[in-house]
């Protein structure tokens, strides 16, 4: 079997997001809302040729963030789908991207 050349490999994209709440969120509650509202925005199709993934352990529930993997051609709509999130558990919600790299370790810092 012959191994994929780097051209032929997609390309990951780390979305750092912020969620305004006046109440504590837990990352399981924010990893459902983030896939769900993928879904809706990019369909079962978009959602499988983005690569969306929540990446539960970088959630920080005293700041509110996290981080969440898409494809390099997709960070635009992604990040509209997460601006289209506006309650959770029935209370309102904001969420904000603050940075997109294509490293994971420039977003922990």
């Amino acid at each position: 079997m012959k191994v994929l050349s780097p051209t032929l490999k997609e390309r990951k994209r780390y979305i750092l997001f912020k969620i305004h709440s006046d109440n504590i969120l837990k990352k399981e509650i924010v990893a459902k809302q983030c896939t769900e509202a993928c879904l809706r925005f990019l369909g079962e199709f978009g959602c499988a040729e983005a690569g969306v993934q929540f990446l539960p352990e970088t959630w920080d529930q005293k700041e509110q963030t996290g981080i969440i993997r898409t494809g390099h051609k997709w960070v635009d709509k992604t990040k509209s789908a997460l601006a289209l999130i506006k309650e959770i558990n029935g209370k309102k919600v904001t969420v904000s991207t603050i940075l997109t790299s294509g490293s994971l370790n420039k977003l922990k810092k």
